[in-house]
């Protein structure tokens, strides 16, 4: 699996990261170039290229976490309410939404320099200035429903490679 896993990623190496956010838990990335694809409808600007993670995950650098999964379930520097009011979900409240506006910065600047990847499905993307995403599934789940992560081309619609609990499957 691990070969598999680095021979698909490997189609970013050297590719540029465009974007980065999330929709809901899930957390998203985009590499490439930037192309315009029909999404309900509507004409969008899209990285080519894009990773979907749905397991634990972290950027760091040097040593140190700058942002990771669990920041979805912290209130933000800026929340000032009760906690029992805090609503992860509502994007701009979270340390996520936060901590990825200061990382999305230097898009366009951080390139893909090397994939890494283990057994289980754990994935280590080697960005350009030291940085370093990790996604490490967390879960024992070995159902058609437990995804830990997927990437696909939008460009070519081609089918979406995800890494299940079951292993490595096509979509």
């Amino acid at each position: 699996m691990k070969e598999v896993i680095i021979s698909e990623l490997g189609k970013l190496v050297g590719l540029k990261l465009q974007d980065a956010g999330r929709a809901s838990n899930l957390f998203w990335l985009g590499f490439g170039d930037i192309i315009q694809i029909v999404r309900r409808g509507k004409t969008q600007e899209s990285a080519e290229y894009a990773l979907h993670i749905q397991c634990s995950w972290r950027i760091t650098l040097n040593n140190k976490i700058v942002i990771a999964s669990r920041d979805f379930y912290s209130p933000s520097s800026e929340w000032d309410g009760d906690i029992e009011d805090f609503d992860w979900d509502i994007h701009g409240n979270n340390r996520f939404d936060e901590r990825i506006k200061t990382f999305i910065k230097n898009k366009g600047q951080l390139k893909v320099k090397k994939i890494e990847a283990d057994e289980v499905s754990g994935i280590k993307i080697f960005l350009s200035d030291g940085y370093k995403l990790e996604a490490f599934p967390d879960s024992s789940e070995d159902d058609e429903q437990s995804e830990h992560w997927r990437f696909f081309n939008r460009k070519d619609n081609s089918p979406h490679f995800v890494a299940t609990g079951m292993g490595i499957e096509k979509v």
